[in-house]
């Protein structure tokens, strides 16, 4: 966490002594928010705006250097040593396990600490956890990274087809949160253990008696199935993990876990393949080749009406899930985007709908506008959840809040049981020089 507000610090100081006096056009906003638990959606908010405003402040650095052969080389540095690499972790690995795995943990009272690995840029959350914790607790902890994750190129999908110029790294949010989600969960975690969960379980014995939750997509899918009545022979009165068996193929010998490792290799295909990644090369070149710090979103038009579908997964209450968004944008309505969402198992789905309104201004407010609703098969019954979000602005400095209220069930980023949440919020906007 200090190197988190080392970086933040550093970004900001770095604004302080380089935008003021510009004769600028282009106006950018940065908002960094604290909240109810478990705190994932101002989590990825907040690392978003940081990391925002870090590449933006680099990439205008490197256009104002003279000559070039050394911005040429300063953009190729900038792109690999700080967006792909300490970007990586910031908006990688330090938002999925201490903004993912370890909110979720707070949030059930489960302390944890985070552990550094580098120069890999890699982590992990290491928690401790009894076999009084509920099947669906432990699944939602093991579902917490990814969904981290989802929730940071969600946001970083809602910027890019709401406003008019957005930076120009914007696919590195959406390669990490979908395409590396989509590659690495599945193929590296999962597959292994089907494929051969007696090898799988001998190579990594040590783990998980240090861990009781080693692998996201593999912990999740064992505790879904536990929730499920499934396998009680493998879990003991004294432990929420694999015990040793003579042959652990009965943990995949089963319908059910392996038509849920199915579906999630499914889920995650489809958000793999959502052509908002097409930023990513997109992007990418207009800052490589062009040394563009800003590009202008391009979405199919249809009268006075832009639109855009997009496509996320989730580790669910009930299995893996897709949702389904599609993105509008128009001159005279305020950007907003709507899902369809669906999801399960073998034997209940979960299906649902919702709206998010995030740019309607009220002369210095800007006003945001959630609601979901969602049927749960399983239990057979209906959820909602209600959100208003509001952004003040006094000069350039943003104040922000939000409250809401929903029924108990998974909602992307929201606490699971029901109650009212809520947010607040410090920002500033940022002038930036019009590059055309």
């Amino acid at each position: 966490m200090n190197l988190f507000r080392v970086i933040t610090l550093a970004a900001c100081l770095i604004t302080v002594f380089s935008v003021n006096g510009q004769d600028s056009s282009l106006l950018r906003s940065y908002n960094f928010e604290i909240g109810s638990r478990p705190n994932i959606d101002q989590g990825a908010t907040t690392v978003f705006s940081a990391t925002s405003l870090l590449f933006d402040q680099i990439n205008q650095k490197i256009g104002n250097i003279e000559g070039s052969g050394l911005r040429g080389t300063g953009r190729v540095l900038n792109y690999t040593l700080v967006q792909l690499y300490l970007g990586g972790f910031l908006y990688g690995t330090f938002n999925h396990e201490y903004f993912g795995h370890g909110a979720r943990a707070r949030e059930f009272d489960i302390g944890g600490s985070y552990e550094y690995n580098f120069p890999a840029v890699g982590g992990d959350f290491v928690y401790t956890v009894d076999h009084s914790t509920s099947p669906l607790r432990r699944q939602m902890i093991s579902a917490g990274g990814p969904e981290a994750g989802t929730v940071m190129a969600y946001k970083a999908t809602q910027q890019l087809y709401s406003q008019d110029e957005v930076g120009s790294y914007i696919g590195q949010y959406l390669l990490t949160g979908k395409l590396f989600d989509g590659i690495f969960y599945i193929n590296a975690d999962v597959d292994p253990f089907m494929d051969n969960p007696n090898q799988y379980y001998s190579d990594n014995a040590s783990y998980f008696r240090g861990n009781p939750v080693p692998d996201d997509p593999l912990s999740y899918l064992i505790a879904l199935t536990e929730s499920y009545g499934y396998y009680d022979a493998f879990v003991d009165s004294d432990a929420t993990w694999l015990q040793e068996q003579p042959d652990m193929s009965v943990h995949t010998d089963n319908e059910f876990i392996t038509d849920q490792n199915d579906r999630l290799k499914k889920a995650f295909t489809l958000s793999a393949i959502d052509p908002s990644l097409l930023y990513f090369l997109y992007g990418s070149y207009m800052y490589l080749a062009k040394g563009k710090s800003f590009i202008k979103p391009i979405m199919p038009r249809f009268g006075e009406i832009s639109v855009m579908p997009s496509i996320r997964a989730a580790y669910g209450e009930l299995g893996a899930e897709n949702y389904f968004d599609m993105y509008f944008k128009g001159e005279n309505i305020p950007p907003f985007n709507v899902y369809y969402r669906r999801g399960g198992n073998l034997f209940h789905h979960i299906t649902g709908v919702g709206i998010d309104v995030h740019g309607l201004k009220i002369e210095d407010f800007n006003l945001g506008i959630q609601l979901d609703y969602w049927q749960n098969g399983r239990e057979d019954n209906s959820n909602f959840n209600t959100a208003i979000k509001s952004t003040y602005s006094i000069n350039n400095l943003l104040v922000s809040g939000s409250i809401g209220y929903k029924s108990k069930g998974v909602l992307i980023g929201k606490p699971l049981n029901s109650g009212f949440y809520g947010s607040v919020g410090l920002g500033f906007q940022v002038n930036y020089p019009n590059q055309n």
